[in-house]
């Protein structure tokens, strides 16, 4: 496991923001990493928050996004049947199972397609309040 510098402002930082956020929050924080560096802090982020309880997933296929050809989705964030009840080694095993094997750097647009093809991330406040992007 690589050190990660910078946690608290990482968190700070991307809190509300697609998954991208969270990991560019990680590039901007520890500019010294690899790009396999960068991958696995991601992972290990993601795990550590999932653990913490300060975010969660839409669950995969669930119905809660809102678009021109899906006016009135199913559900919202705050359903229990949108969001990912899987254990976090899960979670983060699924996501990373999904990783684009081929990509070798920030900007590749594989990574993007691989950002805005995996289910949504939840941020939980302290008080318990749900944001997502």
């Amino acid at each position: 496991m690589t050190q990660i510098d910078h946690i608290e402002e990482i968190i700070r930082d991307s809190f509300g923001l697609w998954i991208t956020g969270l990991f560019d929050s990680i590039r901007h924080w520890n500019p010294t990493f690899s790009f396999d560096e960068y991958k696995s802090a991601f992972f290990d982020v993601l795990r550590q928050l999932l653990d913490d309880g300060k975010i969660m997933f839409i669950a995969p296929g669930a119905d809660c996004y809102t678009s021109p050809s899906n006016p009135r989705p199913r559900y919202t964030i705050y359903d229990r049947d949108a969001q990912w009840h899987e254990s976090s080694e899960e979670i983060v095993r699924q996501l990373a199972a999904q990783w684009p094997s081929h990509v070798s750097h920030a900007n590749d647009p594989e990574l993007t397609v691989y950002f805005y093809m995996i289910p949504g991330v939840i941020w939980v406040d302290e008080d318990g309040k749900l944001y997502a992007s």
